[in-house]
């Protein structure tokens, strides 16, 4: 019994990792959607003041703390912020971004706010935490006739409440719904936005990983760029270039999930939802083995 590096009397003796001593934040979380759909595992770990997660360098779950003096900062992504929203005191004592994802994709995006109650999401996230804490995405690029009129709704609120630009993405290659537009579309339809979004005073800008834009020979748009969206600037770390795991130049993070995760939305479109992945092994309870130190 006692060989069960999970069970409470192991996890009481493993040594915590600290994310400020590592110069990591916690990604809560790329592959999940946390504040809807896991805030019940969020809390009952910020009680236990630890969690296990993926060290972003080898790949090897540690027990990581989440007391506020070992916490570097929380990156929140997410569709619906309304747990983040209702529990800001909860949050005071930590460095808290949020990647709030809108698009108004409502065909695909089963469960997630609607185009109304999002933008007002986006609203109160920005008041709430302020607009150097919040970024707005765009993403994926969603594919219907008025997309460009469906960010210019939403740009128009981002805008209003303070926000000064958005990272956009299009569709990845490991879900079940392709990306079908050509690269010529995929340049105009991103100088379109780029148009609507410029005397808003917003730059729109691309995943880093997207090469699309190096690609074209086409003029940009001032407003237009390759841009990272969780650089490690955000947590006062120094540029690190490109990232080791995600090759955009987003900062490191410790992530407690992985692709297998999934959330409650139930979107037709996901990035992290690999359609390789069988539904058994979609938001599951892990018991992990765990790696003492480093």
């Amino acid at each position: 019994m006692r060989d069960d590096p999970n069970a409470p009397w192991e996890r009481e003796v493993m040594q915590l990792r600290s994310g400020l001593a590592e110069n990591l934040p916690y990604s809560l979380s790329r592959w999940t959607d946390v504040p809807h759909a896991k805030w019940g595992w969020f809390t009952q770990n910020l009680e236990a003041q630890q969690m296990v997660g993926f060290d972003p360098r080898t790949a090897v779950p540690s027990y990581w703390s989440l007391k506020p003096e070992d916490t570097l900062g929380l990156i929140f992504w997410t569709k619906d912020p309304t747990n983040l929203l209702d529990n800001t005191k909860l949050l005071d004592p930590f460095r808290v971004k949020v990647h709030l994802t809108l698009t108004g994709w409502h065909e695909v995006e089963k469960g997630a706010p609607d185009l109304l109650e999002g933008v007002a999401l986006l609203k109160e996230t920005v008041s709430c935490f302020g607009p150097p804490d919040v970024t707005w995405r765009f993403s994926p690029v969603p594919i219907v006739p008025d997309v460009v009129e469906r960010f210019g709704y939403i740009a128009q609120a981002a805008s209003r409440a303070g926000l000064h630009e958005v990272f956009v993405s299009f569709l990845q290659e490991n879900d079940l719904v392709p990306e079908s537009r050509q690269p010529d579309q995929r340049f105009k339809t991103l100088s379109e936005m780029a148009q609507v979004a410029k005397p808003l005073g917003l730059r729109v800008l691309l995943c880093n990983e997207d090469r699309l834009l190096q690609h074209s020979t086409k003029t940009l748009p001032t407003n237009l760029a390759s841009g990272i969206c969780a650089p490690p600037e955000h947590f006062m770390l120094p540029s690190l270039g490109k990232s080791p795991s995600e090759g955009c130049g987003c900062a490191l993070a410790v992530d407690p999930f992985t692709i297998n995760e999934s959330c409650t939305f139930g979107c037709r479109y996901c990035y992290a939802a690999d359609k390789n992945s069988a539904d058994r092994k979609r938001n599951t309870t892990r018991g992990l083995p765990v790696v003492q130190g480093r």
